[in-house]
Formats: C-alpha cells, sequence, structure tokens
C-alpha cells in the first residue's frame, strides 16, 4: 500500500510518498503553507498539488494512497484549525484516508519514532513539544509572533539578532568583529547609512530574517564572538522551553532525549554544541534524529492504518 507524509510550516512543505516497509516512491516540494494564515482554501491547494505531483511521478493513481498524513503549522490552534485543514485533505482523497496533527507531531514523530521524550522544531519559527510515557503531550513557544521577536532561538529570530548586532557594531554602539565585514559583503554595503532604506524594506522582510541564519553560521566559522554569542543565547532560550516542557511532563530528573528538527540545525555545531551542553547539564541526553518531519508524516499515516506496526523496523529505502 501506499502513503503519503506532508510536512508543512511557513515556508515550505515536503511531501514523501512511501509504504509501510520504508520504501520511498516520490517526494516533492511546494511552498509552504499554514492553518492560520493560509486557512481552508490554501491547504486545499497545497494538498492537492503535491499529491498530484507525487502520483505522477510514482505512476499511480490518487486513488491507490491508503492515508495522507498531514503535519501542518498552527493546526488545532485557533477555531476551525481543525477542521479546515480535515475537510481540505478529505477533500483530496476522502475522510477514512487522512490523518492531520501539528507539524511539531510529526517532527516528534520522525524524531524519536513515536516513544517518549522531547523534540526541539528551530525552523522560520520555534516550538518544543514532547511526550511521556503515559501519552501526555505538552509544548513551550510557538507563538508565532515573530515581529515582536517571539520563536526565541529560531532561524528568524537568529536572524533578527545578526541584524541587531550589526546595526550597532555600525554605528558605534559595540566593537566591530568579522560580523560587520562579513555583513556589508554580504550585501555590497558601500555606506551604512544608505544602506537603512534596503535594511527595512528588502532584508528584513519575508523571509528574509529566517535566511540570514545561513550568513551567521558562516561568521560563526570564522571564530567570530558575536555570532557565537549569538548561537548561545539562542541555545539558552531553547533551553527554557526544553526544561518547562519537561516539567509539564514530569521528566525532570531523568535521562530523558531531546532530538531536532528544523533548519536551524542544518547549520552543524554551530547551534548544536551549545545546546547539547545544557541539556546534559540536567542529565538529559540530545540525540540525532531518526528521521526527518516528512518521515514522522509518513509513519502517522502509516499508524493510522496499522496501529500495530513495529516502527523500530521501518528502515528508509530510496
Amino acid at each position: 500500500m501506499y502513503y503519503l507524509g506532508i510536512d508543512s510550516g511557513g515556508t515550505k512543505a515536503a511531501f514523501l510518498l512511501g509504504d509501510e516497509t520504508g520504501r520511498i516512491y516520490a517526494r516533492h516540494t511546494e511552498p509552504g503553507c499554514t492553518v492560520l494564515a493560509d486557512g481552508k482554501e490554501g491547504v486545499y491547494r497545497m494538498v492537492r498539488a503535491g499529491v498530484d505531483a507525487v502520483s505522477e511521478k510514482a505512476g499511480i493513481s490518487p486513488d491507490d494512497i491508503a492515508c495522507l498524513g498531514l503535519g501542518i503549522s498552527g493546526y488545532g490552534e485557533g477555531e476551525n484549525a481543525k477542521r479546515d485543514p480535515e475537510e481540505a485533505c478529505a477533500a483530496v482523497l476522502s475522510p477514512d484516508r487522512i490523518i492531520c496533527q501539528c507539524d511539531t507531531y510529526v517532527g516528534w514523530a520522525g524524531s524519536l519514532l513515536c516513544t517518549p521524550g522531547i523534540n526541539v522544531i528551530a525552523g522560520t519559527g520555534s516550538v518544543v513539544y514532547g511526550v511521556n510515557g503515559d501519552g501526555m503531550e505538552a509544548r513551550t513557544g510557538g507563538w508565532g509572533c515573530w515581529g515582536a521577536g517571539c520563536d526565541e532561538g529560531s532561524c528568524t529570530w537568529h536572524g533578527q539578532q545578526l541584524v541587531q548586532t550589526w546595526t550597532k557594531q555600525a554605528d558605534g554602539r559595540l566593537p566591530r568583529t568579522e560580523l560587520y565585514t562579513m555583513f556589508r559583503e554580504n550585501f555590497g554595503v558601500t555606506n551604512d547609512e544608505f544602506f537603512i532604506h534596503d535594511l527595512n524594506v528588502n532584508v528584513i522582510t519575508g523571509n528574509g530574517l529566517p535566511e540570514l541564519q545561513r550568513l551567521l553560521a558562516e561568521i560563526w566559522k570564522t571564530g567570530d564572538p558575536a555570532a557565537a554569542e549569538i548561537y548561545e543565547r539562542g541555545a539558552e532560550e531553547l533551553f527554557r522551553g526544553i526544561c518547562v516542557t519537561a516539567e509539564k511532563l514530569g521528566l525532570n530528573g531523568t535521562a530523558y532525549p531531546v532530538s531536532y528538527s528544523g533548519g536551524l540545525f542544518k547549520a552543524g555545531e554551530c547551534a548544536l554544541a551549545p545546546l547539547r551542553q545544557r541539556i546534559e547539564s540536567v542529565g538529559a541526553k540530545l540525540v540525532d534524529p531518526k528521521f526527518s518531519p516528512e518521515v514522522g508524516a509518513l509513519l502517522m499515516a502509516i499508524r493510522h492504518k496499522n496501529p500495530d506496526i513495529d516502527l523500530h523496523k521501518f528502515c528508509i529505502q530510496e
């Protein structure tokens, strides 16, 4: 049987068509979609396009898909925020062949194979989500108020901190480091004051801030202390969410696992090292994710139709 997993956040939606053995038949990417921003129609368009694309790539009909699992940002976080994505997915396949959850759930499902523990998501936004041995769920963060500086520790937040640090170095409030020079070179700045307009209109709008985390990582690699300090503060923000989530779940004082997903961690040790140090200081352990969130969505779809399946035998086969 064919199953489809979809992980949709604020930037992109990843589609993965596979079966219960882990064999992958097709992958596809669409622009991201969220429940609160795009509504039922937006979710429908995204799911419809993705289902058609993976079906064509695999040479199957959408009718051959046994179950679709959608993990989407904003699910269950407002009026009709559960009903709308479920109805949108049901309009593409049928009500008996869909299951929907929040993107935090599929991040956890992929990272920890649906076993007790905590998963940290730090992409466009950030959120900490966990499940204990009794099946109790808890989360911290994920407010999405990026313009207000919320979703601390996310790629957006790191981009904000980079801009703030550069402006302070540019006008003398902080001593200049390699960060100042590399930021100027990245944007071709020849006059800091002339750059004010471009900074406000072009750099910090749309996906500009999350993308700046890539530049911050490159600056960190030079040994720049200002970049390192930003990553330390970001790790502290995420760690605070981990501790609160663990407290809600009754995990504090145990060697609970913490895994991770999202674009921030693709930068590697600049983000992982300070987080690992904090997690290990309280006796917990940072573990590499087993699978990506879209695989988590695929596992959710498979479990929905096969509740007794042993996921520890699941192995991706491209």
